[in-house]
């Protein structure tokens, strides 16, 4: 799900960056990136879950 808006600046002209992954504390992060051309902030989504979810999808997909 990628923003439609800025949430600095409410400019629509988004560029994602690279995502990361990371397993903390018993969670899986995946944290996403995003730039505003206009205003040239950036800003980021992290989506959590627990570990257990994350390979219970990874082995559905599998």
């Amino acid at each position: 799900m990628e923003p439609l808006i800025c949430p600095f600046c409410g400019g629509t002209d988004l560029i994602e960056g690279e995502e990361r992954e990371i397993e903390l504390e018993g969670e899986y992060w995946i944290i996403f990136h995003w730039s505003c051309m206009h205003c040239h902030e950036t800003f980021d989504k992290v989506l959590t879950t627990s570990l257990e979810e994350a390979y219970e999808e990874d082995e559905h997909w599998s």
